[in-house]
């Protein structure tokens, strides 16, 4: 069946439809995770919060029955969306359960969850390569074993993949998926990970396993529920998490926000306006009964995950993901590590980036690292490919080097450029581009914060791009023109130039051009 329907791409994160008995799920979507005896949030609340689907353990419903299937459903009192996890998390913390796989998987069968999980063996972070080698094929197995009890389902079947922290054993986990059918994949094990806020060694796995995985299917990530990395998986290609986090916290006083968790005791105000936010101050909340007290505070949380989620969507439908990450890496240094997980795989990302969107609006150039930009780098690339056009026959060829948007208006001020010459613009964040596609988005169409430097590798980066398109080319001199005010940034970009071009080119010249004159000659 038709199950999963990709609506909008921004880096490798999608806007996706997952169509179960009970609802469609929209992607990026969090789950909650109830209890199914106590319940600190009421499901009503959930509901209203904007929770269309909540996640459950099959396990200790199984083991609180005494093995009766009761329709969770209706036990539940949820008429929504139900995703049921087998037990494997009770197999990573006490080392196994007391059921076998088959019993779990038809036990979720029975009591109808929408979307559920095989019994897997969760490598963890603690286990030696042998065992989680083990651990794997167990897992395997078991994979194979399910599948004769649930071809006849019209529930969603979830398949973990494991074998992190060791890449060997998830990437043949990875390659295996494509043999089974499937519906969703679960990449498990990151708690430790999370705890520690090792989020980019998270990443690091995620991004292995993403890329090996079949692309047309919904990844899952056990156990993400803290708003703050939510960005930088989304970006990888992950779908869907779940988490117990927001109560989990609650229950110490801990009170989530983008960039962290603090405690409600050390906060003067409270900055967000939910209900709960809204209603309470500090004293107030501190002065509840600690029952009431972990209740509102895990609303709160429930609502900053659900406000979380909506950015990252909007940001996609937008084609501002990349900012988000921008802005969020800025926030805690585990994030900035993060950040840079996401830029290694630039290769991967720009396989679903789109170049543009329907009514995208400008750009956002917030500091250097803008230049990673995937957007960015994939019009250079075609910006480039028009330059190898134009300066076929050119025996001369004017940069301009700038620092802003003043190359914008520049066309318009050149005079005596004869039909010989190319004109190029290099600016420090949206790389090489020849004048003609100065008024194109996104030259024309972005907006600037503080560039004054760049790393080493972009200005070896830039140099390099610039080399390549003269390669082969009739061109004899270079005239490298800073324009506007000069500034050690732009004497840089034409120190690096020159180097690189000195033994290409026999006539390399540098000027500077203030940016004040109504006109000038080059």
């Amino acid at each position: 069946m038709e199950y999963f329907d990709v609506r909008e791409y921004d880096l490798a994160g999608r806007i996706g439809r997952i169509k179960t008995r009970h609802g469609v799920i929209e992607t990026p979507y969090v789950f909650p995770v109830i209890d199914p005896v106590r319940q600190d949030v009421d499901l009503k609340t959930v509901y209203e919060i904007g929770f269309n689907a909540i996640i459950t353990n099959a396990y200790l419903y199984y083991k609180r029955n005494k093995g009766i299937a009761r329709d969770l459903h209706s036990e539940l009192g949820w008429n929504h969306t139900i995703m049921t996890d087998s037990g494997g998390y009770q197999v990573l913390v006490y080392g196994d359960v007391e059921v076998d796989n088959k019993t779990i998987v038809k036990y979720q069968k029975s009591i109808g969850s929408d979307i559920a999980v095989i019994l897997d063996i969760p490598t963890g972070t603690k286990m030696s390569w042998e065992e989680a080698y083990n651990a794997v094929e167990e897992t395997w197995r078991r994979a194979l074993e399910a599948l004769p009890l649930i071809m006849d389902s019209d529930q969603l079947w979830t398949l973990p993949i494991q074998g992190s922290p060791y890449f060997d054993l998830l990437k043949k986990s990875a390659i295996r998926a494509w043999k089974v059918p499937y519906h969703i994949y679960a990449f498990g094990s990151p708690t430790v990970l999370l705890e520690r806020y090792e989020y980019s060694s998270l990443l690091e796995l995620v991004s292995v396993a993403k890329r090996l995985l079949p692309p047309g299917r919904p990844l899952h990530v056990f156990g993400v529920g803290h708003p703050m990395i939510l960005p930088f998986l989304v970006a990888l290609g992950a779908d869907l998490f779940d988490s117990a986090s927001y109560i989990l916290y609650a229950r110490e006083g801990r009170y989530m926000l983008p960039e962290g968790t603090k405690r409600v005791n050390e906060l003067t105000y409270l900055p967000c306006n939910c209900p709960v936010c809204s209603r309470y101050s500090v004293r107030e909340l501190l002065e509840l009964p600690s029952e009431e007290r972990v209740r509102l505070i895990a609303i709160h949380n429930l609502y900053m995950l659900k406000k979380e989620i909506n950015t990252i969507k909007e940001s996609i439908r937008e084609g501002r993901l990349w900012e988000l990450l921008e802005e969020r890496s800025r926030a805690h240094p585990s994030l900035r590590r993060a950040f840079e997980v996401v830029k290694k795989n630039l290769d991967y990302i720009r396989r679903y980036n789109p170049v543009s969107k329907p009514d995208i609006p400008a750009i956002f150039l917030i500091d250097s690292e803008s230049y990673f930009n995937p957007r960015l780098r994939e019009v250079e690339e075609r910006s480039l490919d028009a330059l190898n056009y134009i300066l076929e026959k050119k025996d001369n060829v004017v940069i301009f080097i700038v620092s802003d948007k003043s190359f914008i208006d520049l066309k318009n001020k050149i005079r005596n450029s004869d039909r010989g010459r190319a004109v190029l613009i290099v600016h420090p964040v949206l790389g090489v581009f020849p004048i003609e596609l100065a008024n194109t988005y996104p030259y024309f169409q972005h907006e600037e914060g503080l560039i004054d430097s760049i790393r080493d590798e972009v200005l070896e980066d830039i140099a390099s791009k610039i080399s390549k398109i003269l390669d082969n080319k009739s061109v004899k001199s270079v005239d490298l023109i800073i324009y506007g005010d000069p500034s050690k940034l732009k004497n840089a970009i034409a120190e690096k130039i020159k180097h690189v071009l000195k033994q290409r080119v026999s006539k390399i010249e540098t000027r500077n051009i203030t940016g004040h004159e109504n006109s000038f000659i080059i």
